[in-house]
């Protein structure tokens, strides 16, 4: 995980849900999923009773598009309190998110506010 200078990892989940609202969760993303994951988003997915549309390949990996769910975001992303269900058992990617500077990603240092201490 990539994080501006300075910031924790507390900081910088507060930030997600509070400033940015999980932006990186939402709009016309792919997540790629390994089969694993493939398998534990399924059974989250039954568990928790969201709705999934998951595209899977031949090997068991897959995908979740989130153009195809609900407010085009990630099905585990509670809109209304922009935290993830799974959080404790998410993805690999979205563990390692960011993953290196995203320019308006306020805790890799892609924002200004955050580059100068603000938060």
């Amino acid at each position: 995980m990539y994080l501006a200078p300075g910031l924790t990892p507390e900081a910088a989940s507060r930030i997600c849900m509070h400033e940015c609202r999980a932006q990186c969760c939402r709009g016309p993303l792919l997540l790629s999923l390994t089969a694993p994951e493939v398998l534990s988003f399924r059974a989250h997915a039954a568990e928790l009773g969201v709705e999934l549309t998951l595209r899977e390949a031949d090997d068991g990996s897959g995908a979740v598009a989130f153009p195809e769910h609900d407010g085009e975001r990630c099905p585990m992303l509670d809109d209304a309190t922009s935290v993830c269900r799974i959080y404790a058992d998410r993805p690999h990617r979205c563990r390692e998110f960011p993953d290196k500077l995203r320019p308006g990603c306020a805790i890799s240092g892609g924002c200004v506010t955050v580059s100068a201490g603000a938060f």
